[in-house]
């Protein structure tokens, strides 16, 4: 009679637990937790297939695993047969943001060979690779002729990487240098390509750094204004997220630019909380320099004059070539002023005084004539 209670009670705990696995089977998103051991293995030996065997010295992997929604049941699987291989996280790999509707999507690049396997996977209710295609795109041979030039040009044109052509075809040869700074590798994963707007603002956050070092206390809040890619560098860099008022961004019109006589790149207050002061420095940059001595030439496409500018950016010697980084102003501000520089219906620079577009003294919300001539004009430096 025991023997008989204590069988049903088993049997009973055992439909308990198969129908609890049934019901956690049967949660959006749970099934994929289990289903996806497979994936990973086939996208791997794809580009096996096609590259030969990867190894930490000749392969880098770019991929924006983790940003498409859902994506991240995979990443224990993706880095299973990542670190299987030997591969290094600093060394062979860039995790590239993305937008949550966008394809998850893989290039694995050969140095040696300078062929590149692009992939696209779909998963879901079914898991498959549904894109792939390999192609040689060493920087060397895409440049050694016209037709060369031509064939590439309509490969960007068919959009052979989805679109990405740009941006793999950037990152890899880039890397294939043995020069890519893996700082700069950091950034470029919030920029998601490599470009010279990206690659002026590592300049430029390594200038003010030099410049004015983030010492303890020290801390930077941004103006970037006019706004291109290099705001990616300092919300990487500096932490300057919009959420935490690092970092304010706005336009200027052709007339603002040409009122201020330079390139400028932006307003970088630094706050030193130890020795009490704050300081708006106004920087310029001038894109020249680099136009005239990074070998492109006239009509070459925009994948090759703006990959060899990226090559110029990226050589530290050539970050002291004058004109290219200048101090437009140095004033001292407070808090108030700061707050003022904030607000929604202000030009950062009529705030500091270095902007009238009026064509007289410009008067702030206060009535006290433009702050920045009025309290530091003796301190301006205007470029010759």
């Amino acid at each position: 009679m025991m023997n008989n209670i204590v069988t049903r009670a088993k049997m009973i705990l055992l439909l308990c637990l198969a129908a609890l696995v049934f019901s956690l089977g049967s949660v959006p998103g749970m099934a994929a937790e289990y289903e996806n051991s497979g994936l990973m293995t086939q996208v791997f030996a794809a580009a096996e297939t096609e590259l030969g065997d990867m190894g930490p010295e000749n392969t880098l992997i770019i991929t924006d695993i983790g940003s498409p929604a859902e994506s991240y049941v995979y990443l224990d699987d993706f880095y299973a047969e990542f670190y299987g291989r030997d591969l290094q996280y600093t060394k062979n790999l860039l995790v590239l943001q993305n937008s949550r509707n966008s394809p998850l999507w893989f290039a694995f690049f050969d140095r040696d060979s300078g062929n590149c396997t692009y992939i696209e996977v779909s998963y879901g209710a079914g898991e498959e690779i549904s894109y792939k295609v390999t192609e040689n795109i060493n920087f060397e041979d895409l440049v050694s002729d016209d037709d060369s030039k031509a064939s590439w040009n309509e490969k960007v044109g068919a959009k052979v990487f989805n679109g990405r052509e740009f941006a793999i075809l950037t990152i890899s040869n880039a890397w294939a240098t043995g020069e890519f700074d893996y700082e700069l590798m950091q950034c470029l994963e919030v920029h998601n390509h490599f470009c010279p707007g990206v690659s002026s603002g590592y300049v430029i956050a390594n200038w003010m750094e030099e410049n004015y070092p983030l010492e303890a206390g020290v801390s930077y809040t941004v103006f970037s204004c006019p706004n291109w890619c290099k705001e990616d560098v300092f919300v990487k860099r500096w932490d300057t997220t919009p959420g935490k008022g690092g970092i304010w961004v706005s336009a200027l019109t052709d007339e603002e630019k040409v009122a201020l006589g330079v390139a400028p790149a932006g307003i970088f207050v630094v706050t030193n909380r130890t020795a009490g002061t704050m300081q708006a420095v106004v920087l310029s940059f001038d894109f020249a320099p680099v136009n005239a001595k990074c070998g492109a030439q006239e009509g070459d496409p925009a994948w090759v004059s703006k990959y060899l500018m990226d090559l110029w950016l990226m050589d530290k010697d050539n970050w002291d070539e004058e004109g290219m980084v200048s101090e437009i102003a140095v004033i001292d501000i407070n808090e108030a002023i700061l707050n003022e520089m904030k607000q929604a219906d202000t030009n950062p620079y009529v705030v500091l005084g270095l902007l009238n577009p009026a064509g007289a003294v410009n008067p702030s919300k206060n009535g006290i004539p433009g702050i920045g001539q009025w309290m530091n004009n003796n301190k301006i430096k205007q470029n010759a």
